[in-house]
């Protein structure tokens, strides 16, 4: 039997909005508390019709008095790991919105945090629980291409970026990579089975913007298999080769895509064989559907199941790190672990 699980909710911006509607719309999941300091965090909480809790002292409060079980930080960066910490030890889960931190030293900070207190420290890398990603996790395992030795992903907003917050390193700790190019960073990883860095070269530039962070970026790891991948990352760029996450996958027998998602198999021409995968119904690409299978997975999690959102937030973050080295140093730099 599943047991209801309550969420909290730390921040009121617009992606805080979207997980609030997510909890509310999800089975066995109860929004119990939203905290923060700014008055967008007071408004979500009188329009979800639950309490307000006085910043992260007022949320660890909470979880220390067993108010709720799981929460959502959704502040930003760099709180990331110093607010997560703190909630570890008041003995709650976490979902935490990417990246994970700022920094890989504090995003295994938190996993081995968690681990010791026997709690999640999951990130929302959401594209983990969507059905067209994980169709094509499954065809690749299933070495329906063969050996994939190159592969490429795309982060890029086409004619508009974030403000505020997000374009000031000693919030964000980072632009375009840490917003947008570390999600397509983990939606490779998870498609292409988990792979191992070992190594990554990158350039950055700031071209749209007058923040103190990159706006523009191009990053290619280096796998331990010994194949490759290339992610582009931006803000108010001209184009993009599709939307959020978006892959193309080139293997010994074939080729895939994801947004659209299909799988081509042989050389092309007329012998290749196309096989679509699902066709998910959204009205937007990064539709709240997907976030509402984020906080479903979530409740099975904390009810027992095996979590896909564990392990990916250190290793997304090592990555970007590796990325923003390399990018200040111009020569490749080897991924952390």
């Amino acid at each position: 039997m599943t047991t209801s699980v309550r969420f909290a909710i730390h921040g009121g911006g617009y992606i805080a909005k979207i997980h609030a509607k997510a909890v509310s719309e999800t089975a066995n999941a109860e929004l119990v508390a939203i905290a923060g300091r700014s008055g967008s965090a007071s408004e979500l909480a009188k329009i979800a019709g639950v309490p307000w809790l006085d910043g992260e002292d007022g949320l660890v409060a909470a979880a220390t008095r067993g108010e709720f079980d799981v929460a959502i930080l959704c502040t930003p960066n760099t709180m990331h790991a110093p607010v997560g910490l703190r909630l570890l030890d008041a003995g709650v889960h976490l979902l935490v919105e990417k990246p994970m931190t700022t920094s890989f030293a504090d995003a295994q900070a938190l996993a081995d945090r968690a681990r010791a207190n026997g709690l999640h420290a999951a990130t929302a890398h959401m594209w983990r629980v969507d059905r067209e990603a994980t169709w094509l996790r499954d065809q690749v395992a299933a070495g329906a291409i063969g050996s994939v030795y190159r592969s490429r992903g795309c982060g890029v907003h086409v004619g508009w970026g974030p403000s505020g917050w997000f374009t000031e390193a000693r919030l964000a700790g980072g632009g375009a990579v840490a917003d947008m190019g570390i999600h397509a960073i983990d939606t490779l990883r998870f498609v292409l089975g988990e792979p191992t860095a070992i190594a990554v070269s990158a350039r950055t530039d700031r071209r749209f913007i007058s923040g103190d962070v990159e706006d523009t970026a191009s990053i290619r790891i280096d796998w331990e298999s010994g194949g490759w991948s290339e992610v582009e990352a931006g803000w108010w760029q001209p184009f993009a080769d599709g939307p959020e996450s978006s892959l193309r996958l080139y293997g010994t027998t074939g080729t895939a895509t994801l947004f659209p998602t299909a799988v081509v198999k042989g050389a092309g021409g007329d012998s290749a064989t196309t096989i679509a995968g699902p066709v998910v119904s959204k009205v937007d690409h990064c539709d709240p559907i997907i976030y509402a299978a984020q906080i479903a997975h979530m409740v099975d999690v904390v009810n027992g199941a095996p979590s896909l959102l564990d392990a990916c937030g250190p290793a997304a973050v090592a990555i970007m790190e590796a990325a923003y080295r390399s990018a200040a140093s111009g020569t490749t730099e080897r991924v952390p672990r």
